[in-house]
């Protein structure tokens, strides 16, 4: 009866498109069915259990071992079920429905089911004014970016593979026209490093010379990542085991909240090549906008170097996610602000190193070696915004930021940080893109994307696997019909481009018609202030590019371009936009193009 059921409910939920919903109204008769089903399931599953975990019986063991694997199975895919259930689950789903609730009651029941959710990811954590502050700043982001959505998480997965594909059909054939001098007239050209420049030369060195410090910053668990095989054997010599009751190492470096071992320690010596005399303090306490960090002395370079750690954490994560804008006073500069989640970071760890006066230690020493701040990822958005409010007291102060996020700073001090703040960005990665403005802009993309396409979900999943060919046909002719409607044609090769409505007006108003009152409520309560300050990259940045061209020929080779701010404004969907943000895509990048530079 089960097996029916669930072969019902895969054809009819295979039925349709995304947004016609009418071939599949009879999924709640299923889907209430199969819940009903799930009790005497349960029953059979907890006699299973008791029978096979009963010593008393005597069966044979291969019997027992078989069904013991099908019963522990079982209550795997149950919880499975259960957290899915919950994380997809929306309680206001019904309160849609009926129509004449109104926007703002809505709005307040959305900001407290997301506040529910953040206090349920945190279950541990106790309540406190900071913590429940956060919840309800998270809260409002999720529940303004989710507004009137209507999407379940396999939509968003078909709609990013549609999007992706058509922003490859516009740079195959609608960015070679001249059309696109409107685009190049909004977005600056990437200028090519010089490799025979002896100031870009120097620049390449010092990003592929600090990105060991920032990489270091992770410890052990991005050692044993990068080193998976031989990383026990390089470890162990290094660990300090029972540090916690033996006395201090002579060397003086203060090391904080590490475990027993001393694991991130170790792992941090073996990233840097630093001795215990070179480091001053490592510190590994990791809390809500606190981040673990480490100063250390690089006496070649005659520097003293402030590297931070990057998101490793559910406390970085909630970190990442308060997006919104934050003021950042900056004396002699106005309307300036940055990421509130980093910005706040940044003051804790200020606020740290003057209370423990711990750089005033390392100056006391070495007054007259310079100062560079690094990190990467959530690391390199506070190791910016650190260096813009320590830039006044420390004149030699140099940043380099690795995959920095997009939204960080606003224009004016990302302009204010050109001169000491180096961006250093790799192929697609998602992160320097990853703005609110960008992902509300996305989100609406993907909400045009789901909503216009003709083709059945599975479809897509399948075409998105290789899996075949012909699956994407209909949705091409489709894409023909919007082209030609929108004044696209091809004529001997030749691409005319009308740019599409969407491109200049919020599509979510083409996409989401049913409902204009709430979106005029949203405009009334003005949660738009969310993105009211656009946030940018900041200081000057270094794009770090694979040449898909001379991959063919003679393997990866990369190039190096000066970039702008403005030119990561825009999501693009690709394959390696997770893994361009790891550390190791950034060292392999950095690695191949120093090797270019003539000896």
């Amino acid at each position: 009866m089960l097996i029916a059921i669930d072969a019902a409910t895969w054809i009819i939920s295979s039925r349709g498109t995304m947004i016609n919903a009418k071939a599949r109204r009879k999924m709640p008769l299923l889907l209430y069915l199969r819940l009903f089903f799930t009790i005497p399931e349960i029953a059979l599953n907890i006699l299973g259990t008791y029978w096979s975990f009963d010593d008393s019986r005597r069966c044979p063991d291969e019997a027992i071992i078989i069904v013991k694997v099908a019963v522990i199975t079982n209550w795997c895919l149950l919880a499975f079920l259960i957290i899915f259930t919950y994380c997809v689950f929306d309680p206001l789903g019904s309160v849609k429905q009926e129509g004449n609730l109104d926007p703002s009651i809505s709005y307040r029941l959305a900001q407290q089911v997301w506040e529910r959710r953040c206090r349920y990811l945190c279950g541990c954590r106790k309540v406190n004014k900071i913590n429940q502050a956060i919840y309800t700043d998270l809260a409002t982001i999720f529940a303004t970016f989710f507004r009137n959505t209507n999407t379940v998480p396999t939509d968003i997965a078909a709609g990013l593979f549609l999007l992706q594909q058509r922003q490859q059909y516009d740079e195959k054939y609608l960015l070679p026209w001249k059309g696109t001098q409107l685009i190049r007239n909004k977005l600056p050209e990437p200028k090519l490093m010089n490799l025979s420049n002896k100031d870009e030369i120097d620049v390449l060195q010092e990003i592929s010379y600090y990105v060991a410090y920032a990489d270091a910053a992770y410890g052990w668990p991005l050692f044993v990542l990068e080193h998976f095989l031989t990383a026990p054997c390089k470890l162990l010599p290094k660990y300090r085991c029972c540090s916690c009751w033996r006395p201090p190492r002579r060397s003086g470096t203060i090391i904080v909240d590490d475990n027993c071992c001393q694991c991130h320690y170790a792992g941090l010596k073996l990233q840097s090549q630093l001795e215990d005399d070179d480091i001053l303090i490592a510190s590994y306490c990791n809390d809500l906008y606190e981040l673990p960090f480490y100063i250390a002395y690089d006496h070649n370079k005659k520097k003293v170097i402030l590297a931070i750690r990057g998101t490793m954490s559910l406390n970085d994560a909630m970190t990442d996610l308060l997006a919104v804008p934050g003021e950042l006073q900056i004396p002699g500069h106005q309307k300036t602000s940055g990421h509130k989640g980093m910005c706040e970071s940044a003051q804790v760890l200020k606020e740290k190193l003057i209370k423990e006066r711990l750089l005033e230690r390392a100056f006391k020493d070495h007054p007259d070696y310079g100062f560079i701040v690094v990190g990467h990822s959530l690391g390199a958005g506070v190791a910016a915004i650190i260096s813009i409010l320590l830039k006044p007291d420390y004149p030699t102060l140099k940043c380099f930021a690795y995959s920095p996020p997009g939204g960080l700073v606003s224009l004016e001090l990302s302009k204010y940080a050109h001169d000491f703040i180096t961006s250093v960005v790799t192929g697609s990665d998602l992160v320097t893109r990853v703005s609110l403005q960008n992902m509300e802009d996305l989100r609406n993309k993907i909400i045009f994307t789901i909503r216009t396409s003709r083709v059945a979900k599975y479809k897509v999943f399948l075409a998105g696997c290789c899996c075949c060919s012909s699956c994407m046909s209909e949705d091409r002719n489709d894409d023909n019909e919007t082209n030609a409607e929108a004044g696209i044609t091809n004529d001997d090769n030749d691409v005319i481009i009308d740019v599409r409505k969407e491109e200049k007006e919020s599509i979510l108003d083409h996409a989401n018609d049913d409902h204009e009152e709430d979106e005029s409520f949203f405009d009334g309560l003005n949660v738009n202030t969310l993105v009211s300050t656009k946030l940018y990259l900041p200081g000057r940045i270094v794009h770090v590019v694979k040449d898909t061209q001379s991959e063919q020929r003679h393997g990866n080779e990369y190039h190096a371009y000066w970039s702008n701010p403005e030119n990561f404004n825009i999501v693009k969907i690709e394959n390696t936009m997770i893994s361009d943000h790891m550390l190791a895509s950034t060292l392999t990048a950095l690695n191949n193009i120093t090797e270019q530079i003539p000896s």
